[in-house]
């Protein structure tokens, strides 16, 4: 993908700078695979943007949008359902470019470091006219720290304060997105203008993702039809990776042609790597900490629960 590096990473002031990266976009909407209700409000998203001026003057709907006036758009549901490659279909479809900004490289160990990295990259979006997209974007919508421990706390809390200022004066187009939905601070949410739900794939979409990904020039010996009905509960990302091994079987030369016996066997080391994965997840979040007070004095007891799934 084009890019052009905005700022680059700079120590010798003991500054740490986030590099920006502003790139064009390659998806187009029309290539994605999304349900109705969600292209429904991707047309509502594209019909604010394009007639902003009539809502904002001759509605007169400026006279409460006294700040900015950014289009800030929340994409959620589960892994691999397009919401990364929509955020760039949108900004094709405007004709802009995109800044993916990831929170953790923004974040610095230097106080203020993190705020000025975001005030840094809003200000570009703004100056070169491109959609900012945050991906994974709980770990900036995540609700303020509330019982402020140490430094870093103060810190994490000033960084969602310089973010919400900057939310208010932003005049472009943003886009979140997040597997986690329920932990964003509902200070976020009361900004943002559009919620949209990325659901799994249904038959059809499946069977729209397996043409896309699986070309008719591809030698096979099983319908896109029937693809779409033994990849039940696949998403668009589980297609891609699995389309990629099969590919590869080919080249190899240990297959001559895809069938279906072939798919359903990609398919099954797929999911139980997935689901191996996921059990590891589910190990890991079931840990618990707990600090306690022993002997009428402040004492840290590590009390670790593991629940077998």
């Amino acid at each position: 993908m084009d890019y052009t590096i905005v700022k680059d990473r700079d120590r010798s002031n003991k500054q740490e700078k986030a590099q920006i990266l502003v790139e064009q976009p390659k998806w187009t909407l029309e290539e994605i695979a999304l349900s109705k209700s969600t292209l429904d409000q991707i047309d509502q998203m594209v019909a604010y943007t394009q007639n902003r001026e009539k809502l904002l003057n001759h509605w007169q709907f400026n006279r409460f949008l006294k700040t900015g006036s950014a289009l800030s758009v929340n994409f959620f549901g589960v892994p691999g359902t397009g919401k990364s490659i929509t955020a760039e279909a949108i900004a094709y479809k405007f004709g802009m470019s995109i800044i993916k900004a990831n929170y953790g490289e923004l974040e610095s160990s230097f106080v203020g470091g993190t705020s000025d990295n975001l005030a840094s990259v809003f200000k570009t979006a703004e100056e070169t006219k491109s959609l900012l997209f945050f991906d994974e974007a709980d770990a900036v919508l995540s609700r303020r720290i509330s019982n402020l421990s140490q430094a870093a706390d103060h810190g994490v809390n000033s960084a969602k304060s310089t973010l919400l200022t900057l939310l208010d004066k932003f005049n472009g187009i943003i886009v979140f997105a997040t597997n986690l939905f329920d932990n964003y601070d509902e200070a976020f949410l009361r900004r943002i203008l559009f919620n949209i739900e990325f659901l799994a794939p249904d038959l059809v979409m499946r069977e729209h993702l397996w043409r896309f990904h699986l070309s008719e020039n591809v030698p096979k010996e099983v319908s896109y039809e029937h693809l779409a009905n033994i990849s039940n509960g696949l998403c668009g990302g589980d297609i891609k990776n699995i389309t990629i091994k099969l590919g590869l079987q080919l080249l190899t030369g240990k297959v001559k042609s895809i069938n279906e016996a072939l798919v359903k066997e990609e398919i099954q080391k797929y999911t139980e790597v997935k689901l191996r994965h996921s059990k590891k997840t589910v190990l890991a979040e079931t840990t618990v900490i707990t600090e306690t007070t022993v002997n009428g004095s402040d004492k840290n007891i590590m009390e670790k629960e593991f629940y077998a799934n």
